[in-house]
């Protein structure tokens, strides 16, 4: 299941659906069709060039992304979901999920925090523990490898110690699934959004193919496919 997932995730990628349409236009080079080849290379070359702008990425964001508000007081925890960029030097930097956990914490929003997934769980745990979290303070589950299962195992873990009023950090797209995914298992979540890498192309000239606006089109075109799929599954 997990390889057909990774094909699957690889496969909504503009770049390797450019690839492929690269692949067709040459197949129809050989079978000496060449309006064929033609239109499917222009069909490439345009679709990649799109999905590379800040204006068609940001298209596709704006829907996903949920937006920041007032952070509400007397939750019971904040949980931090892996996945994001790790800070390098100044953990408290709020530009990251894990900065924005660590900023919440140090403010008093929850007495507790809570990481969760097997990509950097235990990165996350090391990383607040030199930034001055004390154990008792902090939870780890390492287990989950998909926000259902992130869902899943840390309702687990919260309901131990009867948290269920959390604050959930992840980045702006992927809060909508994360959040459903969780108030699915019985838990009141308050949203706190981060914006991450999305921030540098606000203000980038909108019809210029950047690698930022690529790598974001994939992301908000995984994230919709995410969506309908765990709609359709019961997950939220």
């Amino acid at each position: 299941m997990a390889i057909f997932v990774d094909i699957v995730s690889r496969l909504l990628h503009p770049a390797v659906q450019a690839l492929l349409l690269g692949g067709v236009s040459m197949a129809f080079v050989l079978r000496r069709r060449p309006l064929a080849a033609l239109a499917s290379a222009f069909v490439a070359v345009g679709w990649l060039w799109l999905a590379s702008t800040p204006a068609f990425a940001l298209s596709l964001r704006r829907p996903l992304a949920t937006p920041a508000s007032a952070i509400r007081t007397g939750a019971d925890a904040i949980v931090v979901l892996g996945g994001g960029k790790l800070p390098v030097i100044d953990w408290s930097a709020s530009t990251t999920r894990a900065g924005t956990g660590l900023a919440l914490w140090r403010a008093g929003f929850a007495p507790r925090l809570l990481v969760s997934g097997s990509d950097q769980a235990r990165q996350l745990a090391e990383g607040y523990t030199s930034s001055g979290v004390p154990e008792r303070a902090l939870r780890v589950e390492a287990a989950s490898t998909n926000t259902h299962e992130n869902a899943i195992y840390s309702a687990a873990l919260l309901r131990e110690t009867g948290d269920t009023n959390v604050l959930l950090v992840t980045s702006s797209i992927h809060m909508r699934r994360a959040a459903g995914a969780f108030r699915h298992e019985g838990l009141r979540v308050s949203p706190v959004p981060v914006t991450e890498m999305d921030v540098s192309l606000f203000g980038a000239p909108r019809w210029v193919p950047t690698r930022g606006a690529l790598t974001l089109t994939a992301r908000c075109l995984r994230e919709y496919v995410a969506l309908w799929t765990y709609g359709q599954r019961g997950w939220l």
